[in-house]
């Protein structure tokens, strides 16, 4: 069978597609990727998704030119996984083929396709949408490896510094500063920076030399290591989660007008004078939507179980926030229990693709 799968952000591609695709590869399927417009790329998806092993990769590409190129795809069913359903809608039409999607929270479109989501607390507001599992949990499985990290018997820190080139720069400045205070409030620390698949190596050194130790291995690999966490939201606290890892999950206001808005608020909020005011008030609403947590495992749980900071504060405060946790072994044990209690089993992929051979 011909599947057509379409994606577009780093979480995406990586969290979901990659378990997705080695499940229908192991099928013996063919694969047409295609990668989506994404206000979240980060530059480097076509070359991470270029190691996937599918049969044809296509994109990113502009609007226009992605939307021709969609129309001319022949396949026997269409998957989507994150991006505008617009698009999978328009291959579906075109080719006859039936569409799936797989997502987190409900999208326009949805009623077209068939509809797949990770847990029955997303699956409330999404009425039809089955519920299999999340795709990160698999994901996970996929990594392997070692890593000399973590090997000392010292508390282990470990910094997800993002896969946006530009908050990525600004968190540099922002955690070589934390890193310095938090080494001062406890001594036995070692620090560890993950590398995600779409970081560059020629980023290496200045990570290095800002003594942030810069590593390269699997999330699943690093997460079971580590003793605590400094994120950004995304889909990391979902690999936290589903390995036990407790974290401090944080958006400074100095980075929110990285953070891109979609569609009209996103044009919006890059006109002069008023655009920062129209970006700050669309990313409050955004977090309105998840009852005001920045993090997927707290939005599951409907209650805070991962640690979160938002709006204005000082790198000192950060600090003091991490030495408390690394110094709290009995606090990091039940916070970690619960969030492996919020995880599930695998398997999703497998059911996902169970549901697109169901209509061969």
């Amino acid at each position: 069978m011909k599947i057509s799968l379409l994606t577009n952000g780093p979480g995406e591609l990586w969290g979901w597609a990659r378990p997705v695709i080695m499940e229908l590869r192991r099928r013996g399927h063919s694969i047409s990727l295609w990668l989506l417009p994404c206000p979240y790329a980060s530059g480097s998806e076509r070359r991470v998704a270029s190691e996937l092993g599918v049969d044809k990769l296509e994109g990113p590409l502009n609007g226009f030119q992605i939307w021709s190129a969609l129309g001319q795809e022949k396949t026997d069913c269409v998957l989507q996984l994150g991006g505008d359903l617009m698009f999978g809608r328009h291959i579906a039409r075109r080719a006859r083929a039936p569409l799936f999607s797989y997502a987190y929270a409900p999208k326009k479109g949805m009623e077209g396709a068939r509809c797949f989501t990770a847990y029955p607390i997303m699956a409330l507001k999404m009425p039809g949408v089955q519920v299999i599992g999340d795709l990160v949990r698999d994901a996970l499985s996929l990594d392997v490896g070692a890593t000399s990290w973590g090997q000392t018997g010292s508390r282990r820190l470990l910094l997800l510094p993002g896969s946006r080139p530009a908050i990525r720069r600004l968190s540099f400045v922002w955690l070589s500063t934390i890193v310095a205070q938090v080494k001062v409030l406890v001594p036995d620390v070692e620090i560890g920076t993950l590398f995600s698949p779409f970081m560059h190596d020629d980023e290496f050194a200045d990570w290095r030399d800002g003594g942030l130790n810069p590593i390269r291995v699997g999330s699943g690999v690093a997460m079971k290591i580590a003793d605590y966490a400094l994120t950004q939201p995304g889909t990391n606290t979902l690999e936290m989660m589903h390995c036990g890892l407790p974290a401090l999950v944080v958006a400074p206001m100095a980075f929110m007008k990285f953070i891109p808005l979609s569609g009209l608020r996103g044009m919006l909020s890059s006109l002069p004078l008023i655009g920062g005011v129209l970006h700050e008030q669309g990313i409050r609403r955004h977090l309105a939507r998840y009852s005001g947590f920045m993090s997927w495992p707290n939005r599951v749980a409907g209650r805070m179980v991962m640690e979160e900071m938002y709006g204005d504060f000082s790198p000192q405060e950060l600090s003091d926030s991490l030495a408390a946790s690394l110094c709290d072994p009995d606090r990091r044990a039940r916070l970690s229990r619960e969030l492996l209690n919020l995880s599930g089993g695998e398997g999703a992929a497998s059911r996902l693709a169970d549901a697109l051979e169901s209509t061969a």
